[in-house]
C-alpha cells in the first residue's frame, strides 16, 4: 500500500458500532454491517507480541486507535515498548518511539 511507504497506517472504522479494525474487508468483524469509513491512524502503538528471526523482528502492534496489526520492527523491542510507524517497503514498519 502506498500509505505504508509514507509511514501511515490506514484502517477501517465501522459507522454503525464504532469498531476500528485492520485489514481491509467489506464488513465489520464485530457487527457484520457494511457501513465503513477509511481513516489514517496516528502511527503510534505498543508492542503486543513479537518474535525475532534471522536478525529481524516481527511483531503484533496494538495501535492507539485500538486495532492490532502484524508489522516489521527495525530494532529489538520488548512487550510494552511504544513504537511509531516509519516509511516502509509496502508493508507496516515501526521503530521505538
Amino acid at each position: 500500500m502506498e500509505s505504508f511507504k509514507e509511514g501511515k497506517i490506514p484502517y477501517l472504522h465501522c459507522l454503525d458500532c464504532g469498531h476500528n479494525f485492520f485489514y481491509p474487508r467489506d464488513r465489520c468483524p464485530k457487527c457484520h454491517r457494511g457501513k465503513l469509513e477509511s481513516r489514517l491512524s496516528s502511527g503510534r502503538g505498543v508492542i503486543f507480541s513479537y518474535t525475532e528471526f534471522q536478525g529481524g523482528v516481527y511483531a503484533i502492534v496494538e495501535m492507539e486507535e485500538g486495532f492490532r496489526l502484524y508489522a516489521n520492527v527495525r530494532e529489538k523491542v520488548r512487550i510494552g515498548d511504544r513504537v511509531v510507524a516509519v516509511p516502509g517497503k509496502g508493508r507496516p514498519e515501526f521503530v521505538k518511539e
